[in-house]
């Protein structure tokens, strides 16, 4: 069984082209493959995944893991947990708010605007 289920998750791979150009990566995850139900194999896919941005590559493959019988209890968590990962990332990389724009520069802004729009009504409007 554990190898279809390396075949599927492989195909995937190979279907997509660079992520078997990362042999840490490869390595993880035929270890988190070997030791399913143990947690800490995981834990690494998931770390080494967050450092080298590659949370979209180990979400597939979990994905694929997903409709497994024997697997996708397990494969949904570790989806979950790479979503909440994800969306921690995100939210650590928040730009920040933009800040007031100071308010002589406003003002200096507004009074060239009314000094021109002044000259162009002079220009239409004033003595021929």
């Amino acid at each position: 069984m554990t190898e279809r289920v390396s075949e599927r998750v492989n195909d995937r791979v190979n279907q997509h082209g660079d992520a078997a150009s990362d042999p840490v990566l490869e390595a993880l995850w035929e270890r988190a493959l070997a030791a399913w139900e143990d947690d800490r194999g995981h834990v690494a896919v998931l770390e080494y995944a967050l450092r080298t941005q590659a949370l979209p590559e180990v979400a597939g493959r979990y994905r694929v893991l997903v409709g497994d019988p024997e697997r996708g209890v397990r494969a949904q968590k570790r989806l979950d947990a790479l979503i909440a990962a994800a969306t921690a990332t995100l939210f650590a990389t928040k730009t920040p708010k933009p800040e007031k724009i100071p308010l002589p520069i406003t003002l200096s802004a507004f009074g060239v605007c009314a000094v021109l729009l002044g000259w162009l009504a002079w220009a239409l409007w004033g003595p021929r």
